[in-house]
């Protein structure tokens, strides 16, 4: 399955969640999900079946980190590998991508805006123009915006009124637009509810 690319307020309706990192739209204005109008004038609403919770945990993550389905599959299966709670490690590892940390530190305002940036080779993992949104990034390691797109508008707006507030292991050089991870975000940072158990549940059937 493809990555999403249609509207992303109508997502986020479905899953009755605000995912911060897919987009900056919010469920104030219409916090029900999407048809549920003839629902509220009086037809009945079926109850969600087991795999339907499952799956709208397991949706939220997809979602919210921008990848595929077979993308997440390959997340839990080394989350499996790992020692330790499997749950855990695979929140770490979708926390540590390259792509969800270029947002969290505040460059950009959502995640696929990441992508895209990373995409361009606007981007450097130490010395090297950085490979891919997806690549795991270690604690120790510095990201810097490539001098060509140091003056962009759009990062001097977002990177100095961040969306979120910086998970503190992440510092920030506001003037080169670099990054060091001092610690990555753990399990405990991921920015929505998530009941990762459920999740585990879903790929394990």
């Amino acid at each position: 399955m493809a990555r999403y690319t249609g509207p992303r307020l109508r997502v986020i309706r479905r899953i009755g969640t605000e995912l911060p990192g897919f987009t900056t739209r919010t469920l104030t204005r219409r916090p029900y999900p999407p048809g549920a109008a003839a629902a509220a004038a009086g037809k009945r609403m079926s109850k969600t079946s087991e795999f339907g919770l499952r799956l709208r945990e397991k949706q939220k993550l997809r979602f919210h980190y921008g990848l595929t389905e077979r993308g997440l599959r390959l997340v839990f299966e080394r989350a499996y590998r790992m020692p330790g709670d499997t749950g855990r490690n695979m929140l770490s590892l979708l926390e540590s991508r390259l792509d969800n940390l270029v947002w969290r530190s505040g460059l950009t305002r959502t995640i696929p805006a990441a992508r895209q940036l990373i995409g361009h080779g606007h981007l450097n993992i130490g010395t090297r123009r950085a490979s891919s949104p997806g690549q795991q990034v270690k604690t120790g390691q510095t990201f810097v915006v490539r001098e060509k797109a140091r003056n962009r508008e759009d990062l001097r707006v977002t990177v100095n009124a961040p969306i979120l507030e910086r998970p503190v292991g992440l510092k920030v050089d506001l003037d080169q637009l670099s990054v060091t991870v001092e610690s990555l975000p753990g399990p405990e940072q991921v920015p929505f509810p998530v009941d990762i158990q459920k999740v585990i549940e879903y790929f394990a059937k």
